[in-house]
C-alpha cells in the first residue's frame, strides 16, 4: 500500500448538507491550499479517509454497517508543498475512530464543523439522497420507520441510522471542540456561509495564516439542484455492466491510461434534472421538530454552549 506523506491536515467534518462543499469549493481555490481529490466527480469528494474499512455504522441507506469503505485513490501528483491539504468528510464528524486519530495522530491538522437547523438538515438529507440511483423510499415511509424504532437509531438499520443521527449533532461537536481543543476547531453555521461568505472566509484566512486575498471573487458555485437523471446512457456511465468493465481492460490494459480516458466521459453521468421537494404535512413537521428539540436548543444556543472563540459568524 502507498504512504501519503504529508495527509490531509485541514478537515471538513461535518454535518452533512451543511455547506462544507461550498467551502471546500472556495478554499480550494487558494494557492495555499491543496485537494487530493478535485480530479474526481463531486460524488467522489467524500473520502472518508479517517472511517476506512469494515464500517462500524451505516453511513447511508446503500452502505450498511460492516461495508468496506476504502478512500478513493489520493492525487499527489500535481501538490506543490502547499500548506493545507484538504479533506471533506461529514461523516468523520459522528466516528469516535475519526476522533481519536486527529486527536492523537494528526496534531496539526485544524477542524471545521459547520451546522444548520436540525429539522432542516434532515430535510435536506432525505432530498439529496432521494437523488441517488437506488434509493425510493417516500418520506412518509421513511417517517413511520422512525416512529416505528421509538426515534432511536439503530446500527442495524440502515435506512433510518443516518436521519436519527445526522441531526442529533450536539453532543457530536461539544466531544469534538473538547478533544481536539478551541485551537484548531472552528464551528460555522450554514446561515453565515450563505449570508456573509467573504466575512467567513476572511476569520478562516486568518485562523489557517493565509492570505484571504488570494481567494478568487466568484462564490457563486452551489450544489447540483434535483435529482441524478436516470435516462439510459447516463444510467450506464454511472454503473456500467461487467463486460464494459472487461472490454475496457482487454482495450486499455494499463490502468492510468483507462483512468486518463474514460473518467471524464464518465462524469457525464453524474447530471441532475430537477424534482420537486418532498412535501412535509404540518403534523409531520411538528413531530420531528419535538424529536430535535435537545439539537434545535443546541443550535439556537452556540453562543453560550461552544466557547466564543470557535464560532464563526
Amino acid at each position: 500500500m502507498p504512504s501519503i506523506v504529508p495527509g490531509p491536515n485541514l478537515l471538513l467534518i461535518g454535518a452533512p448538507k451543511c455547506g462544507t462543499t461550498s467551502l471546500l469549493l472556495w478554499l480550494r481555490k487558494h494557492p495555499e491550499v491543496y485537494h487530493p481529490w478535485e480530479k474526481y466527480h463531486s460524488g467522489a469528494w467524500e473520502s472518508r479517509f479517517l472511517i476506512s474499512g469494515p464500517l462500524e455504522f451505516p453511513i447511508s441507506p446503500q452502505r450498511p454497517r460492516g461495508t468496506l469503505q476504502l478512500p478513493h485513490e489520493i492525487d499527489m501528483d500535481h501538490y506543490r508543498g502547499q500548506r493545507w491539504i484538504i479533506d471533506k468528510s461529514p461523516q468523520h464528524l459522528y466516528f469516535s475512530r475519526a476522533l481519536e486519530s486527529v486527536r492523537d495522530l494528526l496534531p496539526e491538522a485544524r477542524v471545521i464543523i459547520t451546522l444548520r437547523d436540525p429539522y432542516d438538515l434532515m430535510i435536506s438529507l432525505y432530498s439529496q439522497i432521494r437523488r441517488s440511483v437506488e434509493y425510493d423510499t417516500t418520506f412518509e415511509s421513511l417517517f413511520n420507520m422512525m416512529q416505528s424504532q421509538d426515534w432511536v437509531a439503530d446500527t442495524r438499520k440502515a435506512e433510518t441510522w443516518g436521519f436519527l443521527t445526522y441531526p442529533r449533532y450536539s453532543h457530536f461537536v461539544q466531544s469534538w471542540v473538547d478533544e481536539i481543543g478551541v485551537d484548531r476547531v472552528r464551528v460555522i453555521p450554514l446561515s453565515s456561509i450563505a449570508q456573509n461568505s467573504r466575512g467567513v472566509l476572511q476569520d478562516l484566512s486568518d485562523w489557517l495564516g493565509i492570505d484571504s486575498t488570494k481567494i478568487p471573487r466568484n462564490l457563486d458555485v452551489q450544489n447540483p439542484k434535483g435529482q441524478l437523471s436516470n435516462s439510459p446512457f447516463r444510467k450506464f456511465l454511472r454503473k456500467p455492466p461487467s463486460w464494459a468493465f472487461s472490454a475496457a481492460r482487454v482495450l486499455l490494459p494499463n490502468r492510468a491510461l483507462r483512468k486518463a480516458l474514460l473518467d471524464p466521459i464518465r462524469r457525464r453521468g453524474w447530471k441532475h434534472i430537477p424534482t420537486n421537494a418532498p412535501e412535509i404535512l404540518p403534523e409531520v413537521e411538528k413531530a420531528i421538530r419535538e424529536r430535535l428539540s435537545d439539537d434545535t436548543t443546541f443550535f439556537e444556543s452556540l453562543e453560550s454552549l461552544l466557547p466564543s472563540e470557535v464560532i464563526i459568524r
